[in-house]
């Protein structure tokens, strides 16, 4: 089965091949619907999710001979220890077809994603189920394939007994006309693995999945250009996704106030500008742009990565509008980051931006981080660290985690405890606070034992201070 990338009515989308073209079909019609609700990078995930499902089923049935519907649902419910642990599985389904087309061992994350894409495609091909059974109870299979099926037409299709009899015994498509797939949806695919909410200390002092934060001005000084010392200060600042800082416009900063306070930066929805953004770029590419959501456009800046972001960003717009008198006239468009050299938009150029921050980020910290790990930093800076404006809350340090959603751009208050995660070591010492009191010694509450824990910590961090 292979996934081939193609343009249909000016979206980027995904055509199937493999060797069942009812199924192909069906497909092709699912993805571009797909297409037309979600971004290219949201349906290029599902695609791949769905490939993998594919081949986890088409390799069970190539192994037994065909699938019954019992044996369709072991494999649902087989189906994440198969992502998640392959031939290291207690499935037997699981661990066989792992065996042969090896193990994808995807994080908890991953798996999430995987089970939504599946999830979706189950319930598509139960409405395909529905309207085959509708059809032939009514005389109206008339052809063999499925020309022109869409998922919101209804077409007459030819299936004859022996080819459907072959379809429920051989492939995807013939077990959900069976209604295998039908009453596992009803309950639906859940992933099992969960994304930690405890952010446990790196070697630095703080989340793992963060780049530390004591070393993010060093990272964005050695940053090889003004253009990424710019576009790496704007995430650090205001935690926005690498999505949001590649389809920004000048237009959506306000910087010229002379006061800090009164310098701003949005995130505009691109779906609320296409009128304006086919002035800069063809209609495929804005069809393509990645935009998740957000309450409100505002951005919370962090310093002192807003400083750095204002000053890089004032010598910048320099640089270019230098540059685009060396290349012969003004710059047709309006977007903040650019080409170096040709001074074109870079709101799908992902790849080359992400190799000069890992290879930066490697030479500072010592490890390989992306973009999003100072989204995780400005999340996990936001959630234990910042000082607290509110005098009537219990913790000088640390917003509310409401607060850290809103400033996060997150619709939904557990995607903002995969980030802004409590740190592990706070927590420690209110547990080693309760385990003193019971046993009756030493110190008598929970206050007193959290200072004599961060008395502690503070002289560790001294000693590493002066080590350095």
């Amino acid at each position: 089965m292979k996934l081939i990338p193609t343009v249909r009515n000016g979206r980027k989308t995904f055509r199937f091949a493999s060797l069942n073209n009812m199924q192909d079909q069906f497909l092709d019609n699912w993805v571009y619907k797909l297409s037309r609700d979600y971004s290219y990078r949201t349906v290029k995930t599902y695609c791949y999710a769905i490939k993998t499902f594919l081949i986890y089923i088409y390799t069970l049935i190539d192994l037994e001979g065909g699938i019954s519907n019992q044996r369709l649902q072991e494999a649902l419910h087989s189906y994440e220890s198969y992502l998640v642990f392959g031939v290291s599985s207690d499935s037997e389904i699981a661990k066989k077809v792992a065996m042969i087309v090896g193990s994808p061992m995807l994080v908890a994350a991953s798996v999430i994603t995987n089970l939504a894409a599946v999830n979706k495609f189950i319930d598509a091909s139960e409405q395909l189920r529905r309207a085959l059974d509708e059809l032939e109870s009514k005389g109206a299979i008339v052809s063999r394939d499925l020309v022109g099926f869409s998922l919101e037409t209804s077409v007459g299709t030819s299936v004859t007994s022996t080819v459907r009899a072959a379809l429920r015994r051989n492939t995807w498509l013939g077990a959900c006309i069976a209604g295998g797939a039908h009453r596992i949806k009803r309950a639906g695919l859940r992933a099992e693995s969960r994304v930690p909410e405890i952010a446990y200390m790196d070697e630095f002092g703080g989340d793992e999945k963060a780049f530390p934060i004591d070393k993010c001005a060093e990272l964005i000084d050695s940053a090889p250009s003004l253009r990424d010392k710019v576009l790496w200060s704007l995430i650090a600042a205001s935690g926005c996704r690498i999505s949001e800082a590649l389809n920004m416009l000048k237009d959506d900063i306000v910087f010229k106030e002379k006061e800090l306070h009164e310098k701003k930066i949005f995130i505009v929805d691109p779906a609320t500008r296409r009128d304006k953004l086919i002035e800069y770029i063809p209609e495929t590419t804005i069809n393509e742009l990645s935009y998740k959501g957000r309450d409100k456009p505002d951005t919370f800046l962090i310093e002192p990565f807003a400083s750095i972001f204002w000053m890089h960003l004032a010598e910048y717009l320099i640089e270019e509008k230098n540059k685009d008198r060396l290349r012969g006239g003004t710059c047709h468009h309006s977007f903040l980051i650019r080409s170096i050299t040709e001074g074109t938009p870079m709101c799908l150029s992902y790849q080359s931006l992400i190799e000069r921050f890992q290879k930066v980020a490697l030479k500072i910290a010592g490890r390989k981080y992306g973009f999003h790990s100072l989204r995780h930093m400005y999340g996990y800076y936001l959630a234990n660290h910042c000082p607290n404006p509110n005098p009537n809350n219990r913790r000088a340090f640390g917003l509310d985690l409401h607060l850290v959603k809103q400033y996060m751009g997150h619709r939904d208050i557990a995607t903002t405890k995969k980030y802004a995660r409590e740190d592990a070591q706070m927590l420690h010492a209110a547990m080693a606070a309760s385990n003193l009191i019971r046993m009756g010694g030493g110190p008598q509450t929970v206050r007193q034992t959290q200072i004599i824990f961060l008395k502690q910590e503070l002289q560790r961090l001294e000693k590493l201070e002066e080590a350095a």
